[in-house]
């Protein structure tokens, strides 16, 4: 340990400027604990100093002694290089902004310039002794060299437990390098700090100065240019304030008022000086004096602070210095630094005490290793002191880095002690030490010094004697299957541990389930174990009966080794699991008697067997499903031995869901009861499986199931049948048909399902239109759909065809006047006749009359009679026979009654009078090749029978040479001019019913000859013999008779010599006879002619010329008209 050098004891000059100086550190935030500030009277200040302990003046260019140590930007102002080796870490300031240059002597401890945020500190991180009390003393600076500018934080002066290290500082800014702020710790191991508070802050609990402080005292807050004490603290706990004032009544303020030299040395005026005093009492007295310029004498110096610390002072001090700008600036300076004691030390003084470096507990335990310092100082200021030793009783060794003190010397000697079980007990734990060494003096005298005793109390921890047993037990399971069965056996291992604080002695383990333990006995440390075994433990059947692990509780006792030793036990259980498994197995069969459908049953079979390894009461089976119904018990009923079983049977019917759901999926559980615990279960399940047929059977019909006409309203019935073995389920019916009505269900049950051979039926009406009526059917198909329980949905379909049967029609027939007619009054009336009853008789109460005919009964003819077949290949064939005379309308009707319906048909009869045919005759005409034209009136000649007829021509053929035409009933022939020959021409007369056909022939003759002359003469003419031709001559009587069943007349006449041919005419008899028609022209050889074209019941005249014509150039005169002598009808022929 470096020595620490000090003068000999003096009266306390003004402080000199030493040749070392430091590096300025950091000005830290200080941070007391709790403390209550204490007024005394004030004390005369001392004129005469005790030992001093330390001194430095920081006026030349490097601080010698290692213990001080630089912080942040703390510097020595005169250095120009690096500080040599093995001295102080303050060295050559790198900021010099309003502070002393290199070149200004004395030099000073520059804590930092008046650059903003800038800190900087410095610690003596040696202890100092106590045992005298302390009194420090030193110029502090704090300015920058312009007025009226705000002061920058403060610099701090504090004092730590000399045990601890110290190597930082506090929180920086207002907590001045001592105490804490919110994110820095405290200074390590405060004791008290001193703020030379510029800026205010140090009296404030902003930013967590002063954190965990009870109050009063109460801080006042930001008080700027105040002396602040603040009491002790660690971390971020304590720093509390004590007490502060204001630099005492007239004196200067902390901070200088004038102009400084940016680089020149301050003046004494900017200074102040500053003593601390901490008097050597257990609970010291602090006191602060204050000095209004800096070097000034203790005695001048006027006390600013005066009290009593609450907490008890430590064996050594270590103190320190920091300053900080904060958002000011002002430069921080320290120089003149003077530390004494305040009472004499001895020649040689020892302190003793706990080394806090490390952390340490707050109390200590049995084997804690205890770590010393031994402060061991040279009191004198004449004599040296040579081997040095220190002697503890219970520190063995101590070891000291030197054992030669130069006078005022100091070193640190260490040493460690193991904290016994003995001393665990005791309570603290109290040590002495002195030390002792060889004093020469000048003169070379020697001399023995020893220091008086050193004591320092230990905290031992509060005896807590406990202890913890845990037993354990290992099986030698002879089986594997890690469990305890009959007949194996138990080894339990007993691990008893210290979980106190102190040895505990005649440590001991009872358990009653074994014979014997070892070792008998144990002495155990803390945290130390023992571990006992027993004798084995052999399993017994009643360990398994029981049906629980195996258990097992041991019980540890042990006391402390204090004169009234305290007794702990513990206990602790282990259990052992063994094979306790009752056990049953059922097996459960099953088979389907027919087949799958509702009624048919399954019969079971069931065997329950006890598996487990003890016997079961309560056995039972339960099946939901059944009844189950046990064969013979192997003993008493309900009860198994292992191994033994029992049968049982039981027999279930199917119901419908068993099928819906395709199986019958059946779980029968079977229990039993063992001697302890929860009674034991097995359970067995059969699948029936049952073939599901799914089916729907769909119809659709029609009422009626054809129609005749529109507007016929048609009820549909639908009928869906479940025709599976399952039940169907969203079962539903349509029909797409247009004008179709709503359907309406008949459900047996809920709507929407069907269980087997259930039916639905649903009905809706359709009105026919007459696009139906003409279609010739009504068609359309309807759908039926269900869901079975699995698969796909089924879907039916059903249709219906109605067939339009038109009703029969009535007929109509027609029957000339006295005849009959054949009426098939079936052939008009289609499918209604088909396989119908036909009768002219009542078929039906209420047919549907067609026609007008009558109701119920079929009407009879009034005006003449009716036949009708009424069966056969003839059936409906009816034969009409009017009455004689009768011409008008009758009527008939006749029955039909079949499939489609009944009905009472009319038929009417028109009975027309009788019409003969017309008689159409050829005609003869006669032209000239280029002659003029000829008319010939065809119809001239033809008749009808029927009066009143008048004829028409109603065709007219053509001429194959020359032209012919027709107007009315007269036509003309134009002959050619190259043509001769004949020319027929055919045309039909008619009567507006019938029609005759008949001929014109026109002869062309030759261009005539020459006329002779002759005339017309009823003899011969000239010489040519034309016979005997009297023009009065009177034709033959005709003769009236049928031809063909027409009525005919034969004209005769005599033949004419010469004549060519004849002409014979006829004309309608009567008072006014009609016009002479052509009817014929007989060849030249006819003497005869039948003339069947005549009007049946008409009278008639004829006559016939010869043709002499071209003989004699003048017509012949034809011959005296003769009349018909009797009318011939048609009905007469």
């Amino acid at each position: 340990m470096t020595e620490v050098r000090a003068l000999a004891r003096h009266r306390h000059p003004t402080p000199q400027t030493p040749t070392s100086s430091a590096p300025r550190p950091l000005a830290l935030t200080l941070i007391l604990v709790l403390l209550a500030a204490v007024l005394v009277v004030l004390p005369a200040p001392r004129a005469e100093a005790a030992t001093v302990l330390l001194q430095e003046g920081f006026g030349g260019t490097s601080v010698v002694d290692p213990a001080w140590q630089a912080l942040d930007s703390a510097c020595i102002t005169r250095a120009t290089t690096a500080p040599p080796a093995g001295t102080s870490t303050l060295g050559v300031c790198a900021n010099r902004t309003q502070a002393p240059a290199a070149a200004t002597t004395p030099g000073f401890l520059q804590l930092t310039d008046t650059r903003t945020n800038a800190k900087g500190g410095a610690v003596f991180n040696r202890p100092i002794p106590a045992t005298g009390g302390l009194d420090v003393q030193f110029d502090q600076y704090q300015y920058q060299a312009a007025l009226g500018l705000q002061g920058a934080d403060g610099i701090g002066f504090f004092l730590t437990d000399g045990s601890r290290s110290l190597t930082a500082a506090g929180a920086p800014g207002g907590s001045l390098g001592y105490g804490q702020s919110t994110t820095v710790d405290g200074v390590n191991g405060g004791y008290l700090g001193i703020g030379l508070d510029v800026f205010g802050n140090f009296s404030s609990t902003g930013g967590g100065l002063g954190a965990g402080c009870a109050t009063p005292p109460t801080p006042p807050g930001t008080t700027a240019n105040r002396i602040v004490a603040r009491g002790p603290g660690q971390g971020k706990t304590g720093y509390c304030y004590i007490a502060g004032t204001a630099p005492p009544g007239t004196l200067a303020s902390l901070r200088p008022t004038v102009n400084l030299s940016d680089t020149g040395a301050p003046g004494t005026g900017a200074g102040r000086t500053i003593r601390v005093t901490v008097s050597s009492a257990a609970f010291p007295v602090v006191t602060v004096y204050y000095g209004a310029t800096a070097g000034m004498a203790a005695a001048s110096l006027t006390q600013a602070l005066q009290f009593t610390m609450t907490t008890a002072a430590p064996s050594t001090y270590k103190l320190g210095f920091t300053a900080s700008t904060g958002g000011s600036s002002d430069t921080h300076l320290i120089r003149n630094v003077s530390v004494s004691s305040i009472n004499d030390l001895d020649d040689i003084s020892l302190v003793k005490q706990i080394d806090r470096t490390t952390t340490q507990p707050a109390t200590y335990n049995e084997g804690s290793v205890i770590p010393y310092q031994f402060v061991v100082t040279n009191g004198s200021v004449t004599g040296t002191l040579s081997g040095v030793a220190v002697s503890d009783p219970k520190v063995p060794t101590v070891t000291c880095p030197t054992t030669t003190l130069a006078p005022l010397a100091s070193v640190i000697c260490t040493g460690t002690h193991t904290v016994t079980a003995a001393e665990a007990v005791a309570g603290n734990l109290v040590n002495t030490a002195t030390a002792s060494a060889t004093k020469t003096t000048p003169g070379q005298t020697t001399v023995t010094v020893t220091s008086r005793t050193a004591t320092v109390t230990a905290p031992i921890t509060t005896p807590a004697p406990a202890i913890t047993l845990v037993k354990s037990g290992a099986l030698t399971d002879t089986n594997g299957n890690a469990q305890a069965d009959v007949g194996e056996q138990i080894v339990y291992t007993f691990r008893a541990t210290n979980t106190g604080n102190v040895t505990l002695q005649n440590v001991a383990v009872t358990d009653t389930k074994v014979a014997s333990i070892t070792p008998a006995t144990a002495t155990i440390a803390p945290t130390a174990q023992a571990v006992f075994t027993s004798a084995a433990y052999t399993v017994t059947q009643a360990d398994i009966n029981s049906g629980t692990a195996i258990p097992n509780t041991a019980t540890v006792t042990g006391r402390t080794l204090a004169a009234s030793p305290t007794t702990v036990t513990a206990s602790s259980s282990t259990t052992t699991p063994i094979r306790y498994a009752p056990a049953l197995t059922l097996t459960k069969n099953g088979a389907l008697n027919g087949a799958a459908a509702v009624g048919s049953t399954i019969t079971y079979s069931f065997t329950l067997v006890n598996t487990g390894n003890v016997p079961l009461t309560s056995v039972a089976i339960a099946d939901p499903k059944v009844t189950v119904i046990y064969g013979a018990w192997p003993g008493t009923a309900g009860q198994l031995g292992i191994g033994q079983q029992v049968t049982a049977t039981a027999s279930y019917p199917l119901t419908q869901a068993d099928v819906d759901a395709g199986s019958v999926v059946n779980t029968a559980t079977a229990t039993g009861t063992p001697p302890t615990g929860a009674a034991v279960t097995s359970t067995a399940t059969r699948t029936i499986t049952l073939t599901r047929a799914a089916d729907l059977a769909f119809t659709k019909t029609a009422n009626p199931a054809f129609i005749s006409t529109a507007g016929t309203v048609v009820t549909y019935t639908f009928r869906a049948t479940n025709t599976g073995n399952t039940t169907l389920t969203s079962v539903g019916i349509t029909d797409p048909k247009s004008g179709l009505s709503a359907l309406t269900f008949s459900w047996p049950g809920t709507a929407g399902r069907l269980t087997p051979g259930q039916v639905v039926s649903a009905t809706a009406t359709y009105t026919t239109t007459a696009a139906d009526v003409t279609a010739g059917t009504i068609s359309n198909t309807a759908t039926a759909t269900a869901t079975p329980p699995t698969g796909s949905a089924i879907t039916r379909t059903a249709s219906v065809t109605i067939s339009v049967i038109p009703d029969p029609l009535p007929d109509a027939a027609t029957v000339v006047q006295g005849g009959s007619v054949v009426v098939d009054v079936l052939a008009n009336d289609g499918a209604a006749a088909t396989g119908a009853t036909f009768s002219r008789a009542q078929l039906s109460a209420t047919p549907k009359v067609v026609g007008g005919a009558a109701t119920p009964a079929p009407a009879t003819p009034v005006f003449g009679s009716v036949t009708c077949v009424d069966s056969g290949a003839t059936r409906g064939q009816c034969t009409y026979r009017p009455i004689a005379a009768f011409v008008g309308t009758d009527v008939f009707d006749y029955a039909l009654s079949g499939t489609y319906g009944t009905w009472n048909v009319r038929v009417t009869i028109t009975v027309t009078a009788l019409n003969h045919a017309p008689i159409a005759r050829p005609d003869r005409a006669v032209a000239t090749a280029g002659g003029p034209a000829v008319t010939v009136s065809p119809l001239a000649n033809d008749t009808d029978e029927d009066a009143g007829t008048t004829l028409t021509l109603s065709a007219v053929g053509t001429a194959s040479s020359g032209t012919f035409s027709c107007t009315g009933a007269t036509c003309t022939y134009t002959p050619a001019a190259a043509f001769t020959g004949t020319v027929p021409i055919a045309y039909t007369a008619s009567d507006g019913a019938l029609t005759a056909s008949s001929t014109i022939t026109v002869f062309v003759d030759p261009a005539p000859l020459v006329p002779r002359g002759f005339t017309d003469t009823d003899t011969t003419s000239g010489a040519i013999g034309l016979g005997a031709w009297t023009r009065s001559s009177v034709v033959a009587t005709p003769v009236a008779s049928c031809t063909a069943n027409r009525p005919s007349t034969l004209v005769s006449w005599s033949a004419a010599p010469g004549a060519t041919g004849w002409t014979l005419e006829r004309r309608l008899a009567g008072a006014t006879p009609g016009a002479w028609t052509v009817v014929a022209t007989p060849a030249a050889s006819a003497t005869s002619f039948t003339d069947d074209r005549l009007g049946e019941g008409r009278s008639y005249q004829w006559r016939v010329r010869p043709d002499l014509q071209r003989w004699l150039g003048t017509a012949s005169a034809p011959s005296t008209a003769v009349a018909q002598p009797a009318v011939v009808t048609a009905r007469g022929c």
